[in-house]
């Protein structure tokens, strides 16, 4: 390019139910990150985005030369707003709405360099359909979300040039009236089968499968760049705004979803579902394990087919086993729930063992209710224990106990029925069905 540019970007609104049914990786957030990120490739003077307030991913940061708009000020086109009145919109201007989808800056560099070695005033991206036989005349039509407009020695309020309509969408008709009277200076960038490879108009559902997959792509390839270990790139699922740690390992038909964050040296297994978590450094998360909304301190190892819910907290060297879950709870450090237990608003201190089949019965029907489990503490397998209830430091629970009331520190709680056996009652039973067999 001969000269710097100016982008602004308008995000288009799509139905409140659509975006909801959206995983994060295709929500209209992350698609205008990623136009955002792709457009400071060009080194733009400034990039102007028309949307709501939304997240900035990384690497994007917030600069002098990132300027967000809201809708409603930018079709007012109020000349009170700070926003607006740092515009000045003057020389080459690269338009997009989110509708247009690159999959690098290439397609926009093209662009950019025909429309200012043809000093056109208004470029578009325009392809050429092919006839059906060699007789007919041969059909052109402008791609969607993309121009490039020159304003020489102008600076115009946004309203005036009518940029986008207010579904976001860029306003073919409205640019073009922009060249009258006599409408010269119109141009177009010839996009061949080749380019074609390099973007992608969304508006089919084929078509977002197929931005998910770019944007997929991208993420796992930053990741790999600062050190983390995909066995099988294609086959994992990573949101935009994840971070791992260097020498972080990452198995086939993983899903890792929102602001979650991985330590270093984690090794994470297959079928593997993480959202919105803290992990520490070498953890280990065995196969077709959920965790959501959790923290887990450095060296604790969760799964396989451990389930953790909002607001657990597993302590560093911690272990948490197959069929258990947690959902508030705080297990603390170098404690062990390894079979088969559930454990909901509790607190368990450090170097606990929870046997198997222990339940915290957290609900009464009307609210929740906490467990204390002090330190060095050792609950039996089949142990229900009705909160609220505390247990003391050190103190054992026998194996198949119903524990009502607190347990002091070192003690030794027995909650069950005293065993009774009837010595040849199943001889008897016997007896009796066969006579009764008989008798019929």
């Amino acid at each position: 390019m001969k000269k710097k540019v100016q982008v602004i970007i308008s995000q288009i609104r799509l139905e409140r139910n659509t975006e909801k049914k959206l995983p994060v990786l295709l929500s209209p957030e992350a698609r205008l990150n990623h136009l955002i990120s792709t457009s400071f490739k060009l080194q733009p003077e400034k990039v102007t985005v028309i949307s709501r307030p939304f997240q900035l991913y990384s690497p994007v940061r917030k600069t002098d030369r990132l300027i967000i708009v809201q809708p409603e000020e930018a079709l007012a086109g109020s000349h009170q707003a700070g926003s607006l009145s740092r515009l000045r919109l003057e020389g080459d201007v690269l338009l997009l709405s989110t509708e247009f989808f690159p999959f690098s800056e290439a397609v926009w560099l093209r662009a950019l360099e025909a429309h200012q070695k043809s000093d056109y005033r208004l470029t578009f991206l325009a392809g050429k359909q092919r006839a059906e036989n060699t007789q007919a005349h041969q059909d052109y039509f402008v791609y969607p979300g993309l121009a490039v407009i020159s304003l020489k020695g102008e600076r115009r309020n946004f309203e005036a040039l009518k940029f986008f309509k207010p579904s976001g969408e860029l306003d073919v008709v409205g640019l073009t009236d922009y060249l009258e009277p006599d409408f010269k200076g119109l141009g177009f960038d010839w996009v061949t089968d080749k380019d074609q490879r390099d973007f992608l108009i969304i508006s089919k559902s084929e078509d977002w499968s197929q931005a998910a997959s770019i944007l997929r792509q991208i993420k796992v390839a930053k990741l790999e760049e600062t050190g983390t270990f995909f066995l099988s790139p294609d086959e994992s699922w990573i949101d935009p705004q994840v971070q791992t740690g260097r020498g972080t390992v990452i198995y086939p038909s993983v899903i890792i979803e929102g602001q979650t964050r991985l330590g270093k040296d984690c090794v994470i297994y297959p079928h593997c579902h993480i959202i919105d978590s803290q992990i520490g450094d070498r953890v280990k998360v065995f196969g077709s394990t959920v965790v959501e909304g959790c923290r887990i301190e450095n060296d604790a190892q969760i799964g396989p087919f451990s389930r953790l819910r909002q607001e657990t907290k597993i302590k560093a060297g911690s272990r948490v086993g197959n069929f258990v879950e947690m959902k508030k709870t705080a297990f603390g450090p170098e404690s062990k729930a390894m079979h088969l237990s559930y454990l909901g608003d509790a607190m368990v201190g450090a170097k606990v063992n929870i046997g198997a089949g222990t339940i915290t019965c957290n609900y009464d029907g009307e609210k929740k209710n906490k467990t204390i489990i002090g330190p060095e503490t050792f609950v039996g397998s089949g142990t229900e224990l009705v909160a609220p209830v505390r247990v003391g430091r050190g103190a054992y629970i026998a194996a198949g106990s119903t524990i009502t009331d607190n347990v002091l520190p070192g003690s030794l709680a027995i909650a069950r029925s005293r065993q009774v056996e009837k010595k040849g009652w199943a001889r008897r039973r016997k007896e009796l069905i066969e006579l009764r067999k008989k008798r019929k």
